[in-house]
């Protein structure tokens, strides 16, 4: 989701001299995003994926802003042990009644390099559990091939998500997350 929406903001930056209006339109495929996690545990770390419900942010490159939002699905977070992903989705991300991980991006900072690799922040709120929390997000964009990385670290018990450690098992207090997506920009945003 991060990765395409670099992209967006490259194309962004490829057509703000031109007589392009300042707001273009991005939608992110779900089935052309990858979301990865991992947790630390004693003795090991856990690796798990969460899938892309939708996407879709507006950018206006004369501001900066961004409005929009990426909806990810609580429920689809699997680490590949039943008996620990329902743990994860009972007692932790609480899916049945909070469904949706929702990040809302605000603005970015940074410049976009239309000839090639560049960095931007995206500054915006991560929705979960029902709460926003402030998230800043570093994306790596390459314009040439149209590919983006993001990562970024969930704090989430400091968030106020349970932390499911045991008396024998200890886990990391952070989670981090790796976004990879490409993305389209749809032709009648971007008007004369």
């Amino acid at each position: 989701m991060f990765r395409t929406l670099s992209t967006v903001l490259a194309a962004a930056a490829l057509t703000a001299g031109s007589a392009l209006a300042a707001d273009i339109r991005v939608q992110i495929a779900p089935e052309s995003t990858d979301i990865a996690f991992e947790l630390k545990a004693t003795m090991h770390t856990v690796h798990g994926t969460a899938n892309l419900e939708r996407a879709e942010f507006v950018i206006d490159t004369a501001t900066g802003s961004v409005s929009g939002e990426a909806v990810v699905s609580a429920a689809s977070a699997d680490t590949g042990n039943k008996k620990r992903d329902k743990k994860m989705h009972s007692s932790v991300l609480l899916s049945d009644s909070h469904p949706k991980i929702v990040f809302r991006a605000h603005r970015y900072e940074g410049e976009i390099d239309a000839a090639g690799p560049s960095e931007i922040t995206l500054v915006g709120v991560m929705e979960i559990l029902g709460v926003e929390h402030p998230l800043t997000v570093p994306v790596e964009v390459n314009t040439t091939d149209g590919t983006a990385r993001a990562s970024f670290t969930v704090p989430y018990v400091e968030w106020g998500l349970e932390d499911p450690s045991t008396f024998v098992l200890r886990v990391g207090k952070e989670v981090p997350v790796t976004v990879a997506a490409r993305i389209t920009v749809v032709p009648d945003a971007v008007a004369p």
